[in-house]
């Protein structure tokens, strides 16, 4: 058994977290916190990022790749699915339960593509981790058809070849602690639809990024794709 914690590595144990969040989603959903579902989500989403700055800093172990991905699937496949599912599952019939399936295969397939692909400056197809961002936001707005349509929508996107940037630059950090402090605000004070509706905006921002980012392209603002 000491063998395979020989092979741990320290952002394996974000990633490790990453699950751990994604299963307490899980939980909260059957326990009928949607609202602390979600905030789980966006936690788990928080950990997966941290896995990807450590792993930059210190070094990917040989079972990186694999535990970051296992563990996306449980926080950003199947907890968002669950969370879905658990809303608006007993009034649209078994909808959402086609959906969540629909939408978690998309997500593996986009999970074992990003696995073997080469990697480049950006993501091929909407990364998982902002697509049940998303989905499990849009639960918080109570908008049953919002949230189907985004699901479907976003499964497709997962699949295609369609470049997402990778959030890396450092000036994105004061923009996204800003963002978190508003919701967190928001939600503090018992308005959890405007603290979803915030974190909403921003993630729709990126759903629609590749559109903002092409323009910008032909008018010879920015370079060339290197797709990843």
């Amino acid at each position: 058994m000491t063998g395979i914690f020989r092979l741990i590595r320290v952002p394996d144990l974000a990633s490790i977290l990453n699950a751990t969040l994604g299963f307490g989603s899980i939980l909260a959903s059957s326990e009928g916190r949607y609202a602390l579902s979600a905030a789980l989500i966006l936690l788990a989403m928080a950990a997966d990022g941290l896995d990807g700055f450590l792993a930059r800093r210190l070094g990917d172990g040989p079972l990186g790749t694999q535990i970051d991905s296992l563990a996306d699937v449980i926080s950003f496949g199947a907890a968002p699915a669950y969370l879905a599912w658990a809303v608006f599952g007993s009034d649209f019939g078994s909808a959402f339960s086609i959906l969540g399936a629909f939408y978690i295969a998309c997500g593996i397939l986009r999970l074992a593509r990003f696995n073997v692909e080469n990697k480049g400056g950006e993501f091929q197809g909407m990364p998982i981790p902002g697509a049940g961002a998303i989905v499990s936001v849009s639960v918080l707005l109570e908008g049953p058809l919002l949230t189907a349509l985004l699901m479907g929508s976003i499964s497709l996107l997962m699949i295609t070849t369609i470049p997402y940037p990778k959030l890396r630059d450092p000036r994105l950090v004061l923009p996204v602690l800003a963002l978190g402090a508003a919701a967190a605000a928001a939600w503090h004070g018992g308005e959890i639809e405007l603290s979803a509706g915030v974190v909403f905006l921003a993630l729709i921002g990126y759903l629609i990024s590749p559109v903002v980012i092409e323009v910008c392209r032909r008018r010879g603002r920015l370079p060339p794709s290197r797709r990843g």
